[in-house]
């Protein structure tokens, strides 16, 4: 059962999880002793549930779990309010309900790093993103991510090889795109590794990247990647919530559009399908899921992270219609290649998480064509 709680912030300092809230939170005295796991579970979602986002595919993964264990799992949506994120994790461990308090992303590293510190006998698991676990910190706490720098990477590949491929909507110049919504670490850990992925194939192709500013303005979005696409570029890689502008972008200059996070071409209209050369989509059910697993046969290590590698499933590419349609069965074979040279783990990707800013910048800066 799914309890929602959309309550303003001054409701929740003076009311939320303290007082037996209707549906919503649980005796542990009265669960079943006899079942394995953790079966109370609070899903503190930073953005909102709905609309096939990945919040939805968590709190789906959560709920199949707690059926296993005759569990629950109650939710409180923060609608992407920030001064929400710490008082709610802070609320939910003050009412002693839980056995798990889930959240997800690197906006919450620091609510959750405070909180965890003033309550160590809560447990914690936080996905797609890595807790600072140095010196004994969040030593209650257990993050998961999806290695999407192998994703990043091979969509690296794809654009190299379509661009020096005959495909139908490629130009005669070597030049691939990449429009980031924000310089976060983990749109740079996409960036990097699209660049490492398209000089794999081919040094000589040029990677032009730019970053919107936020998530939100797809009109932005979209004239940032026009701008690249009359610079020469025919693959533009889309990461970030505004990538739809450049799927737009796409249909208009008759180029490509690699998207992120779900399939690009199930969301744009018929004329822009076939434009949408592939998307690099992590999945957050392969990347719950064993810990959920770990928790209920009691093999988890608190205080530490799991990776979630291409070859577990953490994050894959789509290969439908439309991506057969642009690849010949040349570039195809290529690319299947390099594909399996990935999930053997025969390649080593560099990841902006955890790298210092010279590393990176040691990348970017091979972005320029060199022969």
């Amino acid at each position: 059962m799914k309890t929602k709680y959309k309550i303003s912030a001054l409701l929740l300092a003076l009311t939320m999880f303290l007082v037996g809230c209707s549906g919503g939170s649980v005796d542990k005295s009265n669960t079943d002793s006899n079942a394995k796991g953790f079966k109370n579970i609070m899903f503190v979602v930073t953005g909102s549930l709905g609309g096939g986002t990945n919040n939805d595919d968590v709190y789906e993964t959560l709920t199949e779990y707690a059926k296993t264990v005759d569990g629950k799992v109650d939710t409180f949506e923060a609608n992407m309010d920030t001064s929400l994120f710490e008082s709610t994790l802070m609320k939910a461990s003050e009412s002693g309900q839980y056995d798990l308090i889930v959240t997800g992303f690197g906006t919450m590293i620091e609510a959750l790093s405070n909180t965890a510190k003033a309550y160590p006998d809560q447990k914690y698991f936080i996905f797609d993103t890595e807790m600072d676990y140095k010196d004994g910190k969040n030593a209650n706490v257990i993050s998961a991510q999806a290695l999407q720098n192998q994703g990043g990477f091979l969509a690296g590949v794809m654009a190299a090889l379509v661009t020096t491929s005959d495909a139908e909507f490629a130009n005669d110049q070597k030049k691939v795109g990449f429009v980031g919504a924000i310089e976060s670490t983990s749109i740079q850990d996409f960036l990097v590794s699209y660049i490492e992925g398209v000089k794999y194939i081919d040094p000589s192709v040029e990677v032009i990247y730019s970053f919107v500013g936020n998530h939100k303005d797809t009109a932005l979005a979209k004239e940032i990647a026009l701008t690249q696409y009359q610079q020469g570029a025919d693959v533009v890689f889309a990461v970030g919530g505004n990538g739809l502008g450049v799927a737009e972008a796409s249909k208009d200059a008759n180029r490509y559009v690699i998207g992120v996070d779900f399939d690009y071409s199930e969301r744009v209209d018929e004329d822009t399908k076939n434009h949408v050369l592939t998307s690099v989509i992590k999945d957050y059910k392969k990347m719950v899921n064993p810990i959920l697993e770990g928790i209920n046969n009691d093999t988890i290590k608190w205080g530490t992270h799991e990776y979630i590698s291409y070859d577990k499933g953490g994050v894959y590419l789509v290969n439908n219609e439309y991506t057969k349609k642009a690849l010949s069965k040349e570039v195809l074979d290529k690319y299947s290649e390099v594909e399996e040279k990935i999930k053997n783990n025969e390649i080593e990707v560099s990841t902006a998480f955890g790298a210092t800013k010279e590393e990176i910048d040691a990348i970017l800066n091979k972005s320029k064509a060199t022969n």
